[in-house]
């Protein structure tokens, strides 16, 4: 089976998708975004993906049946990707397991952030959407609880199994250009990629427009995210719930 180059095992607003799109160089250098390979049924936006990267499928190609994962692959994505070096990105814990087993990825990127950014962001994030009646503040809280738990496991499952990682802090990746460089290096990619590439689609066009299509420093304070008190603090129950993982990925 065509196997990917790498697996991106992220935790989500940890400048994951930013870090994807700066490896994807189109057509030879493709990361898919949360594609769910092993689903019989992919969500809409990695049709949108293939479309927007030269490698689009009709809307019949896409709604035929197959009997399994597999076949689905071998059917839709394995002709498109054949001769092109590509990778997953993958934010829960649970599809990080299932790429490893199913594709054996030889180098694994572990993006992560300090928590409090991630919650606050998410917040913000839903509520720019619209989303809050799917996403509420305790699917924050819950996400964050144990997504931090099961990427601090699986670096421990890495580590334990001697497979090539990186780990990636979001603050060091847009604050250094040798971070950046190492990141390049360790994949064997080019980086530089659109890192805007897909927002629009994603409903994400007013990250875009606040780091101005580029690699932004500045992360939002929680004024500038418009945070209500109940947020903040909850933000802070969240920060503090996840101490374990703050000290794992050098935050303490």
């Amino acid at each position: 089976m065509n196997s990917p180059d790498f697996l991106i095992a992220s935790l989500g607003r940890s400048g994951s998708t930013m870090i994807a799109n700066w490896l994807t160089r189109p057509p030879e250098q493709i990361v898919l975004i949360e594609p769910f390979l092993l689903d019989l049924q992919n969500p809409a936006m990695l049709h949108r993906q293939f479309a927007e990267l030269g490698i689009a499928a009709t809307d019949e190609e896409w709604a035929l049946a197959d009997a399994d994962w597999q076949a689905r692959f071998q059917r839709l994505f394995a002709p498109r990707l054949a001769g092109k070096r590509w990778a997953i990105k993958e934010v829960l814990g649970s599809e990080h397991r299932k790429v490893l087993a199913a594709f054996a990825p030889p180098r694994v990127v572990v993006t992560v952030r300090d928590i409090d950014a991630i919650a606050a962001s998410f917040l913000e994030k839903h509520r720019v959407q619209g989303n809050r009646d799917r996403f509420d503040a305790a699917w924050v809280a819950a996400y964050c609880r144990r997504e931090t738990e099961l990427i601090a496991a699986l670096c421990e499952t890495l580590r334990a199994q001697g497979t090539p990682h990186r780990i990636t802090r979001y603050e060091d990746f847009v604050a250094s250009a040798d971070e950046r460089a190492a990141l390049a290096a360790f994949t064997g990619w080019a980086g530089d990629g659109d890192v805007a590439r897909h927002l629009g689609h994603f409903g994400r066009g007013f990250e875009a427009e606040r780091h101005g299509g580029g690699i932004g420093q500045a992360a939002p304070s929680l004024a500038a995210r418009a945070l209500d008190p109940e947020e903040q603090a909850l933000v802070a129950e969240i920060t503090e719930g996840c101490a374990a993982y703050r000290a794992a990925f050098g935050y303490i």
